[in-house]
């Protein structure tokens, strides 16, 4: 029979026992003997029941005269069959947990090498784009300056014609002058000597000069034009190759 001593004893390690279970603290472990085989099955019980496995022990009534009775005998047995159910059940699930991780191991060292040849493909794109702004922008600006030039041309163009018109005017002019001339000497010189150079040919003569010098006015105008069309050409050239590669 356990003395008052014992009893408050066992009632202190249960008050320990229930604290550390309260706080989900893994009990002690010490090895059992004789000596202390009541707390070694208190500390399962608390053991088992962080793990959800059912097993009650009562010291008070589960041993007598240091002897477990049968029942606790049992239900001590079912949890130990319940504590190696869920040790191979974690057992398979850690190998499962392997299996998987070498799996993902390969799976992430091929990721890694897709992500490297992305990376290197992306960085390669980059470097064609940053070459192909760099292009656009060196034709922008040869476009700007042909697009001057063009400017320059047309307004030179634009002062030449301008120039023509108005020598062409001036040689009107001149020319209904100078037949005002030649018919009004005409009329003063009609009974004189025969041996006299005729006016007409002074006339015809001046008129062919004017016709020379509007040749040649007219050959440049012809070669300006012909710069202009050329100039046109180039710019429309630049800006196609701009739009082929615009996109890439």
């Amino acid at each position: 029979m356990a003395t008052k001593s014992e009893f408050e004893s066992l009632d202190e390690e249960i008050k320990e026992l229930l604290q550390n279970y309260k706080f989900k603290k893994a009990t002690i472990y010490e090895p059992c003997t004789h000596e202390n085989v009541k707390e070694c099955l208190i500390g399962l019980h608390e053991e088992f029941g962080l793990l959800n496995i059912s097993y009650v022990f009562n010291p008070y009534c589960d041993i007598v005269q240091q002897t477990i009775h049968p029942d606790a005998l049992v239900a001590l047995v079912n949890s130990v069959w319940a504590l190696l159910h869920y040790h191979k059940a974690a057992v398979e699930k850690i190998k499962h947990l392997e299996q998987e991780n070498h799996v993902l191991e390969y799976t992430n060292k091929q990721l890694n090498g897709l992500v490297g040849k992305l990376k290197d493909k992306v960085n390669a794109q980059r470097n064609e784009s940053k070459a192909c702004i760099a292009l656009a922008h060196r034709i922008s600006d040869d476009s700007d300056e042909q697009i001057h030039n063009l400017a320059e041309t047309k307004a030179k163009l634009t002062q030449l014609s301008k120039q023509k018109e108005n020598l062409e005017k001036s040689y009107r002019h001149e020319i209904s002058r100078l037949k005002l001339e030649n018919q009004k000497l005409q009329d003063r010189l009609r009974n004189k000597s025969d041996s006299f150079t005729p006016c007409a040919d002074v006339c015809d003569s001046t008129i062919l000069q004017l016709k020379e010098r509007d040749k040649k006015h007219q050959a440049v105008i012809a070669k300006l034009q012909i710069n202009n069309q050329k100039l046109l050409q180039e710019v429309v050239a630049m800006k196609e190759k701009i739009i082929l590669s615009g996109p890439n």
